[in-house]
């Protein structure tokens, strides 16, 4: 039993983070029923600029290794909260009343502009971080997940909570709600539709841009074609689930996550893949036919 509850913790980590992404695609969802890849997107270059910019500085501008990571990091926030400015401002409120295939066009077209972009700034090279913290953490049951792993759970837990209490706690989440139920009975009340969805689609990519960052601390490297992989997964989660709620799209994708550790723990992992895309297109016909 001590290794499959070994598996289980080993599936920890991908299960927060499927679940914060999984959320934040779900938020912007409720308020604009439109499918897009986008949180994939920033996902991943949120990680990938972190790592650019700290190899430059480390390389370049010769700073210490400390100094690095913080030039890293700054640059990583300013570059994908322009990002997010242009997918925020630009692209939801504009495609919000068109068709749903026009939503998933324009944010898989910025999707592979920010994958190429992140793939010609690195140069077609893959960099690296140093390994952050990585003794062990006990969980009991004879299982242990490393110290990263156990702050990035504990992170991402606290973005699910405030997140959570901003919904059900504040008038800005009261809006969302509302806008999420009825947009005409909410602009008929006073509430500027256009900046709910404005807040809504920033607050959602900033939490999948935070996941990126926790996700680069532990796995060290992001790949440029993480953003597509993981945009699609989390659409597919999240639709295979009928969109449900924020809350329980992260408990389904925390689900999902703990599948592919268990999957890797008895199966081989090179049909993980196909197997699972396979099983999320079934839940999808079948929903699709209910």
């Amino acid at each position: 039993m001590s290794y499959f509850y070994q598996i289980i913790a080993n599936g920890l980590h991908n299960g927060f983070l499927y679940a914060l992404l999984a959320y934040s695609y779900v938020l912007l969802h409720e308020v604009v029923p439109k499918p897009n890849i986008a949180h994939g997107a920033f996902f991943a270059l949120s990680a990938q600029v972190f790592t650019l910019g700290s190899a430059l500085a480390y390389n370049i501008l010769i700073f210490t290794s400390a100094a690095s990571l913080g030039f890293g990091l700054a640059a990583s926030a300013l570059i994908t909260l322009i990002a997010i400015s242009v997918f925020s401002t630009l692209i939801v409120p504009r495609f919000a009343t068109l068709a749903p295939n026009m939503m998933i066009v324009a944010t898989l077209a910025l999707a592979i502009v920010l994958m190429e972009a992140a793939r010609i700034g690195a140069d077609g090279r893959d960099f690296w971080l140093p390994s952050i913290s990585s003794k062990p953490f006990q969980l009991g049951l004879d299982a242990t997940i490393t110290r990263i792993q156990a702050l990035n759970i504990f992170a991402i837990i606290a973005m699910l909570v405030a997140a959570e209490l901003l919904l059900s706690r504040t008038s800005a989440g009261r809006m969302i709600r509302a806008v999420a139920q009825d947009k005409l009975a909410a602009s008929l009340v006073g509430i500027n539709v256009n900046r709910v969805i404005v807040l809504t689609a920033t607050t959602s990519s900033v939490m999948a841009s935070a996941g990126g960052i926790l996700a680069l601390l532990y796995f060290g490297n992001m790949s440029f074609g993480a953003g597509l992989t993981y945009g699609l997964k989390v659409l597919f989660i999240a639709a295979a689930g009928g969109f449900s709620t924020p809350r329980m799209a992260a408990i389904a994708a925390f689900g999902y996550g703990e599948a592919e550790a268990i999957w890797d723990g008895f199966l081989p992992t090179i049909w993980r893949e196909a197997f699972f895309y396979a099983a999320l297109s079934m839940m999808l016909i079948i929903r699709g036919r209910a």
